[in-house]
């Protein structure tokens, strides 16, 4: 295939070695996880180089386009997950094609998904929990020295608004949750406490459309994960709803742990 000018690359750390985080791509990028050759719709399997290398390339009358996966053993237990990206667009609908793909921030924001679709994918295998029909995983680094446990970074996160305020009326209203106190020695935002150590805090609740779990984790003490699982009790009409509220969540969350993790450098500018 002809040589295409770079467009971007992204990257997440995955807590699994090569082979697992491998396991988990196919499991995330294949109709069918034992045959790599069932890719996406647009693209066809360009290489398949276990665990190292998962290469796709694809075209049509605006673009031609390579989507390349890279695992790197970053130590010993945990994966660099790279995805980059190549493509040409050639003439005028091109031009306009890639303005919309690429100058919109689309590529960027499916390609950041995808990368945490594999986190989360290794997390659910590691877990042994059943498959959630929604997952996502989002991260932000610790500062050097903050030995806060988890629950106390999720709390700090939450700062005023620990009752959570519009969110809190979306859990109740439009995704029926069954939501205990807004906020108390055993609930945040209304959702039970069902996990507290240094390390990790796991909030549930449950409804009659869906039950959802969220994980915060302190990683290394150099990184804070947050993670998202949904599973659904009404199979038609709670993909529905989520699909209304999942945007809505997919911005909310990252800022989330942004300020979980930032909560003593933002304390520290405030009164400086």
């Amino acid at each position: 295939m002809e040589r295409l000018p770079y467009i971007d690359e992204h990257a997440i750390t995955v807590e699994a070695n090569r082979a697992d985080t491998w396991s988990a791509l196919l499991r995330v990028m294949c109709r069918d996880p034992g045959d790599p050759a069932t890719v996406p719709t647009g693209f066809v399997l360009d290489e398949a180089r276990p665990p190292q290398r998962f290469a796709l390339r694809g075209r049509h009358p605006f673009a031609v386009y390579r989507w390349v996966f890279e695992l790197d053993e970053e130590s010993e237990g945990r994966t660099r997950v790279r995805a980059t990206t190549w493509a040409a667009f050639p003439g005028p609908h091109g031009r306009i094609y890639r303005s919309l793909v690429i100058g919109t921030g689309g590529h960027a924001a499916v390609t950041r998904w995808t990368l945490k679709r594999i986190a989360a994918a290794v997390l659910t295998e590691q877990s042994g929990a059943a498959a959630s029909d929604y997952t996502d995983v989002f991260e932000a680094p610790i500062p050097p020295g903050d030995a806060r446990p988890a629950e106390q970074m999720f709390r700090d996160a939450l700062g005023h608004e620990r009752g959570g305020g519009v969110v809190l009326w979306i859990h109740r209203h439009v995704l029926g949750f069954r939501l205990g106190p807004p906020s108390s020695p055993d609930h945040l935002i209304g959702w039970r406490i069902a996990r507290s150590d240094a390390d990790e805090i796991r909030l549930a609740t449950t409804g009659p459309l869906m039950r959802g779990e969220l994980t915060l984790r302190r990683e290394d003490g150099r990184r804070a994960t947050l993670t998202t699982r949904v599973h659904y009790h009404r199979k038609v009409a709670a993909p529905i709803v989520w699909a209304v509220v999942g945007p809505m969540h997919r911005v909310i969350a990252p800022r989330l742990i942004e300020r979980a993790a930032n909560a003593p450098r933002q304390a520290h500018a405030h009164h400086g």
